[in-house]
C-alpha cells in the first residue's frame, strides 16, 4: 500500500479544522436534550480535549 505524505497543514487548514470542531460542538450542544442542565460549546470542547489527552497518555 502506498503512503501519502501530505505534509504539515497550512495555517488556513488549521483554522478550518478548528472551525469545524467548534461547529460540531455547537451542533452537539443545540441538538441534544441535556436533562435540564445547560451546556455550552466550551464545555463540550473541554470534554473532548480531556478525552483526547487521556488517549494520548
Amino acid at each position: 500500500m502506498t503512503e501519502i505524505d501530505a505534509g504539515e497543514p497550512t495555517a488556513t487548514e488549521k483554522i478550518m479544522d478548528r472551525a469545524d470542531v467548534f461547529r460540531a460542538a455547537h451542533v452537539l450542544v443545540t441538538s441534544l436534550d441535556w436533562g435540564g442542565s445547560t451546556a455550552d460549546v466550551i464545555d463540550v470542547l473541554r470534554v473532548a480535549e480531556f478525552l483526547v489527552d487521556g488517549e494520548e497518555s
